[in-house]
């Protein structure tokens, strides 16, 4: 595989431009951090709060996915009650008639006790397991599908951010081929200014033209401290991708190779085995698909076996006759549940169920539809972008040629200074559109790359 590229040189002449291409000129000062593509890209993986939402995410899914949470393994609870009942204090009187000197009844005492507890303790191990559910395999495989969906939004959302980061990444180059385009514009601009001003001077030259070439070397300059703004915010933006102050200094020192080579057919093929995005709206046709099933399982018989083992533990003190009684037993049976009548429940769950899966069939070809066009415009304008870089390369020399001779021209006052602003002018506009074209088709490559998921690669 092929690749083309196109390397900026600017020289220290009089000349414009020799050749565009895009890559950095590493700045001179201190303290900025040189930043390959890969290691702005490492970065964002690693920082980025929407990869670890969705990680984490992810996790959850395949914590889910286990047998147990499908019904499939037996459900064992264990049971301990304990109770204690303090007396305080107990009498039992009988009453009885008795002749007493002055003829009155008595009573008498029969059983009187306090300070003593009864103990109870009772204990147990209960099984539950469902042997015969038509929603046990059908839950099971939602689960997996549920694991794999999870898996496909975090290679959308990290596929998303690699793309942003790049695209931020090769921002930051662009707007730094076009503050050197400028800064050439502007050496042009004050050459001229120094020529009109010595023309001037020896009478050679009007004022009037000594002013214009001060009034756009002036512009120039304005149009050097705008551009050098964006390229702030170019790399304001990258470093907020990458989850890092604002103020970090970059220095991006990859250069800007364009693979020339991606064929449409190899795409669109890619497109349609691998891109999460339709490989996560299948999984939702799947799901509905389960869900559906799950809905007509409820019409099914269940079967549940049960067994358990229970201990009971009694010691009564504190009564009129104590007693200590301990016993044990096991105790195991099936149940069966048929549905009847649900109050036509079921009826209307499964055709919302129906109706949700022919949705998710909808949504996945309307997808389909909409990420193979955007693959097609994403195509024709890398093409296009491809066929203008060759175009504007000649532009560029011509342009560059133009400006020499002008330049020569005007020091022999041959031609104006209003002639050499408009070549000049011609030359800032070729190089602007090089630019452009180079970073299109860029874009243009990583959008592909992106739709046909091998950006990560």
């Amino acid at each position: 595989m092929t690749h083309f590229s196109v390397i900026l040189k600017v020289k220290n002449s009089l000349c414009l431009y020799i050749i565009l291409a895009i890559c950095v000129f590493p700045s001179l000062a201190i303290a900025q951090e040189a930043l390959t593509l890969q290691q702005a890209v490492d970065i964002a993986l690693q920082n980025n709060y929407s990869i670890k939402v969705i990680r984490n995410q992810q996790r959850i899914a395949e914590n889910d996915y286990t047998i147990g949470n499908a019904g499939y393994l037996p459900v064992v609870n264990g049971t301990l009650q304990t109770s204690n009942t303090y007396n305080g204090f107990y009498k039992q009187e009988q009453y009885r008639t008795a002749q007493t000197a002055r003829g009155d009844s008595a009573y008498t005492v029969v059983q009187e006790f306090s300070g003593l507890n009864n103990l109870g303790l009772t204990g147990g191990i209960n099984v539950n397991w469902t042997i015969l559910g038509g929603a046990l395999a059908t839950t099971y495989k939602r689960l997996e599908e549920l694991r794999e969906a999870g898996r496909e939004n975090t290679e959308i959302t990290i596929e998303n951010t690699v793309a942003s980061v790049t695209n931020a990444y090769f921002n930051i180059i662009q707007q730094e081929q076009r503050r050197v385009v400028l800064e050439d514009a502007l050496k042009i601009s004050q050459e001229r200014l120094r020529l009109a001003k010595n023309r001037y001077e020896v009478g050679s030259g009007s004022r009037q033209e000594y002013l214009s070439a001060q009034v756009d070397y002036n512009t120039d300059q304005s149009a050097l401290i705008t551009q050098e703004q964006l390229v702030t915010n170019a790399k304001i933006t990258l470093n907020q991708l990458l989850i890092r102050p604002a103020d970090v200094a970059i220095v991006a020192t990859d250069t800007m190779l364009v693979n020339t080579n991606l064929n449409i057919i190899e795409l669109r093929s890619a497109v349609e085995r691998q891109n999460p995005s339709l490989l996560l709206a299948q999984r939702n046709k799947n799901i509905a698909y389960l869900d559906a099933k799950l809905v007509r399982a409820q019409r099914l018989p269940l079967v549940n076996v049960f067994t358990g083992i229970t201990g009971n533990y009694q010691n009564s003190r504190a009564s009129v006759v104590p007693n200590l009684t301990r016993s044990m037993y096991v105790n195991y049976g099936a149940t069966a549940t048929i549905p009847i009548f649900n109050g036509n429940n079921l009826n209307r769950q499964a055709q919302n169920a129906r109706i949700t899966q022919q949705n998710a069939e909808f949504q996945f070809e309307d997808l389909k539809t909409q990420v193979l066009a955007d693959l097609q415009v994403a195509y024709v304008n890398y093409s296009n972008s491809l066929r203008l870089i060759e175009l504007e390369r000649q532009n560029v020399a011509v342009a560059q040629q133009n400006v020499t001779i002008a330049l020569e021209r005007y020091k022999t006052g041959v031609t104006t200074s209003l002639e050499v602003r408009d070549v000049q002018r011609n030359a800032v506009a070729a190089g602007s559109r090089l630019i452009d074209a180079i970073y299109n088709a860029k874009l243009g490559e990583i959008e592909l790359m992106r739709l046909s998921s091998q950006i990560v690669q």
